[in-house]
């Protein structure tokens, strides 16, 4: 996958995301004559929710790519 594709694979999971959040508090908001509360809350929690796993996964990346680092320096000295 090239880092094109997988920016826009990754706005797109971003988009679609928030989007069904919204929909979801939208829907309860109507259901129970609360417009906006749950629509706003879960809108928030859905953008909070991708940035937290975007988080971890750069982290787990970082992680992969020191490792494969330290270990080729690690063969370069030997």
């Amino acid at each position: 996958m090239t880092p094109v594709d997988k920016g826009i694979s990754q706005g797109a999971e971003l988009a679609a995301g928030v989007l069904v959040f919204f929909l979801i508090g939208l829907g309860i908001d109507t259901w129970l004559g609360t417009v906006p509360v749950f629509m706003i809350v879960l809108t928030v929690f859905g953008v909070v929710g991708y940035f937290v796993r975007m988080y971890y996964a750069y982290n787990s990346v970082m992680a992969k790519l020191e490792k494969e680092r330290s270990e080729k320096s690690r063969g370069d000295q030997a």
